[in-house]
C-alpha cells in the first residue's frame, strides 16, 4: 500500500482484513480532535503529521490475522460471563466486524488506574459484546490487548 500523505478525520479508505479488501473509517480520537479553546472540532479536520505517521506505520506493518487467537480469546471470555457459546478461529470472521481506525494520540496516555490507552486500534462490532463492541489496541508500535471500544473512545 502507498504513503499516506493527507487524510481527515472521517475520510474512508480501504484496507486488508481477514485477506479481504474493506472500507473503514479513520478518525482522532485524541489531542487533535479538539481546537484552541478545547471544543470539538467538526468533522473533516486534518490529521497531525503525527497521526498520519503512525496511521502508515500501522497499515504497514499490522495484519489483523496475526491476532486472531488474542480476539478469540476475548470473545470468548465475554462469552464465559454470560454463560453463552465458545468461538473458534472459523468464527472469527462472522464474530467481528471492523468498521474503523482510531488514531488517539494524546498527553494523556493512562488513567490514574494505570490502565494505559491504545495509540492506535482496530475497532468494530462484535457479537460477543454487541453493546460495547471490540477495540483492538497499539501502543508504542506493539500490541496492547483486546477490550471494548470504551478503551479508546
Amino acid at each position: 500500500m502507498e504513503t499516506i500523505e493527507k487524510l481527515n478525520s472521517g475520510d474512508y479508505i480501504k484496507i486488508n482484513l481477514f485477506g479481504k479488501e474493506q472500507k473503514v473509517e479513520i478518525f482522532s480520537t485524541g489531542d487533535n480532535r479538539f481546537d484552541e479553546n478545547g471544543d470539538y472540532k467538526e468533522n473533516g479536520f486534518a490529521l497531525t503529521y503525527e497521526e498520519i505517521t503512525l496511521f502508515n506505520w500501522f497499515i504497514e506493518n499490522i495484519k489483523i490475522e496475526d491476532y486472531k487467537q488474542e480476539i478469540i480469546q476475548y470473545c470468548n471470555e465475554q462469552y464465559e460471563a454470560i454463560g453463552d457459546k465458545r468461538i473458534e478461529e472459523a468464527d472469527i470472521e462472522n464474530e467481528i466486524s471492523i468498521f474503523a481506525i482510531a488514531v488517539n494520540i494524546s498527553e494523556i496516555t493512562q488513567s490514574k488506574s494505570g490502565f494505559v490507552y491504545p495509540e492506535i486500534s482496530f475497532l468494530g462490532d462484535c457479537k460477543c459484546d454487541p453493546e460495547h463492541g471490540i477495540c483492538i489496541g497499539f501502543r508504542d508500535k506493539k500490541f496492547l490487548g483486546v477490550n471494548s471500544q470504551d478503551w479508546t473512545l
